[in-house]
């Protein structure tokens, strides 16, 4: 299924004036995590229409804590769009520098969501809809990142996580994806946006 899906991502940051001051090409993500295949067992692997006897899936969610997704699809539903003002899931930017593995489940070192030394303001999330683009489908999520802490913040690595239910249906939130990234400062009042797509090809 992942076979001819891939993940690129992209950087761009602008000043207060909304000028772009850099735009990084589109790279190749080659960072999915266990958390993604995961998922797709979960939803895939049981019988239409049933519940019972429906293979639970353990997946380790974002404090290391493994975590039991419910069979039921109203119970599994893998949200990325948080909202504006929270760092708790979706696009994730961090500083640590630790190379990716399969099996990861944060960020190294997540940047926390404020207007303090070291912060960035988490926004709100957007779109551009599945599409056909020349040979391609993709699908594009992004999310703005302001800095209002007075000093420059250097985004090292990025992620994006996804909210979902355990069997108790409480919430919880678990790693997709992550990548390390070349170094990427924001100054005080500017802005960075990253830009992830996923993509299949025939």
């Amino acid at each position: 299924m992942l076979a001819n899906m891939k993940l690129y991502y992209r950087i761009i940051v602008k000043d207060k004036n909304g000028k772009v001051i850099k735009k990084t090409r589109l790279r190749r993500s080659r960072s999915f995590t266990i958390g993604m295949l995961q998922f797709i067992e979960q939803l895939i692997c049981r019988d239409y229409g049933s519940n019972i006897d429906a293979p639970y899936v353990i997946i380790k969610n974002t404090v290391g804590v493994n975590k039991t997704l419910h069979p039921s699809m109203s119970n599994s539903v893998c949200a990325v769009f948080c909202p504006d003002n929270s760092s708790t899931w979706g696009i994730l930017v961090g500083t640590g520098t630790t190379a990716p593995t399969n099996m990861d489940y944060n960020l190294a070192t997540q940047i926390a969501h404020g207007t303090g030394a070291g912060q960035l303001d988490y926004g709100a999330h957007s779109r551009v809809q599945a599409r056909e683009v020349g040979s391609n489908v993709d699908l594009v999520i992004s999310r703005s990142f302001y800095n209002g802490s007075g000093n420059t913040v250097t985004i090292k690595e990025i992620g994006f996580t996804c909210a979902s239910m355990d069997d108790t249906a409480n919430p919880f939130y678990f790693l997709l994806a992550r990548d390390v990234v070349s170094d990427t400062p924001v100054l005080n009042t500017e802005t960075a946006t990253v830009q992830y797509t996923l993509r299949t090809t025939v």
